[in-house]
């Protein structure tokens, strides 16, 4: 693409950004759409999309985008929504009080801004990590196999707590649990990797035989993200290379064609690597962009440019492939254009790869194709063909703040003001 032409599309990218804005102006109006979505899935459940404590589709998701965009008012008014809903309980970085945290960080601008709240919910964070990583890290010394996703992952877990604290210098038991996480255990009498999960990859499926899992999302190349993050920044624990090697080792050997698998089951680890991993629709959650986004963090963080290199050409095969063959069906950043934006964007500038820059103004077209003028804010989701799910989505991993977020760093070509992306661990 030209100079020109890559111009013009952040122009367009920027009026799209201040058009959703627009329509997320408003929280009463936005509420009244969110408050009455639900998916409907094929097992008879019908949950409601929006939570106003929540990072994903809530008041606190929405709050990010104005903040980046500088709004001040309204980031306010949406925070304010989102911290008087939150309930006392354990919750991961996309819910509850982690999320009002997350949130309320991104929305200062100047020194004194929202102490009292801070000062109030940090402690209490830290507290409830800190008790959460010390259950795992004793389960793990009484050598009882078997971990789940709301213990380690980014979405519920100590990975995304991990990333939430290392800013305030209070990742230490997150970090040294997700260490001990690596240590091989003994499941029906063999060694196998310790981030072995005793549940199914799915919920209300049963666990059967549990699984290892490779995505960002809920899989160990979140916890290998942290720790590299935590290692570039200074923060390096007995055991830390060790770990961060290990995982990557692991993820190598089951690398195929430019393809991960979404789940090893326990028989298939057994087994070992078959080449049997099929190109997967490439997302932030489970594929490809994720899981080379955490190798090229661990590249960095030990200096190996083996890593890079190989995360770095997986993404190019990625993006070799026609369009039509990734079964990408929505915008947003979860599993949508706007994901795969923003992962090649920022892969491109720590891989110094112009050709992916390249690329990122054609994915910036397609995000920007996916506008619908008619649709409440801009953007709709979409699923598979098993789910019938609410598609007017203002929030955060799959609505419409999301992509404004993805298409506003784009549109501008410079990391975000407020961090937005460090959770999804990209950063």
């Amino acid at each position: 693409m030209t100079t020109g032409a890559a111009h013009a599309v952040r122009t367009d990218a920027a009026a799209i950004v201040a058009e959703v804005a627009r329509r997320l102006a408003d929280p009463a109006a936005v509420t009244r759409i969110t408050e009455a979505a639900v998916d409907r899935f094929p097992d008879g459940r019908t949950p409601a999309t929006w939570h106003p404590a929540a990072l994903n589709e809530g008041c606190l998701g929405v709050a990010l985008l104005h903040a980046e965009l500088g709004d001040r008012p309204a980031a306010h008014v949406y925070l304010s929504l989102g911290a008087r809903a939150a309930m006392p309980g354990r919750s991961g970085l996309f819910a509850g009080l982690p999320a009002v945290v997350f949130a309320t960080r991104a929305a200062v601008t100047r020194p004194g801004d929202y102490a009292n709240l801070l000062g109030r919910a940090e402690p209490e964070l830290r507290a409830a990590a800190g008790e959460r990583a010390r259950e795992e890290t004793a389960r793990i010394a009484a050598g009882r196999p078997g971990t789940g996703f709301a213990a380690y992952d980014v979405v519920q877990g100590l990975s995304g707590l991990g990333r939430l604290l290392l800013g305030t210098g209070d990742a230490e038991p997150a970090v040294s649990y997700l260490i001990a996480l690596t240590e091989p255990v003994e499941v029906a009498g063999v060694r196998v990797p310790g981030w072995w999960v005793s549940h199914a990859p799915l919920k209300n499926t049963p666990d059967g035989e549990g699984h290892f899992n490779l995505g960002l999302a809920h899989g160990i190349a979140g916890p290998l993200a942290l720790l590299a993050i935590a290692h570039r920044d200074g923060l390096r624990l007995p055991g830390h290379e060790e770990a961060i090697e290990a995982i990557v080792a692991w993820l190598l050997e089951w690398l195929h064609e430019a393809s991960w698998p979404p789940v090893v089951s326990l028989h298939r680890q057994l087994r070992g690597p078959d080449g049997s991993a099929r190109p997967d629709r490439p997302s932030w959650c489970y594929g490809v962009p994720g899981i080379a986004r955490a190798l090229q963090l661990a590249g960095i963080a030990l200096d190996r440019p083996s890593w890079r290199e190989t995360a770095v050409s997986v993404l190019r095969r990625v993006l070799a492939r026609p369009w039509e063959e990734w079964d990408m069906i929505d915008a947003g950043l979860c599993h949508g254009w706007a994901g795969m934006l923003h992962i090649t964007r920022l892969m491109a500038s720590d891989g110094d790869a112009a050709d992916l820059l390249e690329a990122a103004d054609g994915l910036a077209r397609r995000v920007i194709g996916c506008f619908d003028p008619d649709a409440p804010f801009g953007f709709r989701y979409a699923a598979g063909a098993d789910a019938a799910v609410a598609p007017d989505r203002a929030g955060f991993l799959e609505g419409a703040a999301g992509v404004a977020l993805a298409l506003h760093g784009y549109a501008n070509d410079e990391p975000s003001r407020t961090g937005w992306d460090t959770a999804l661990l990209l950063n």
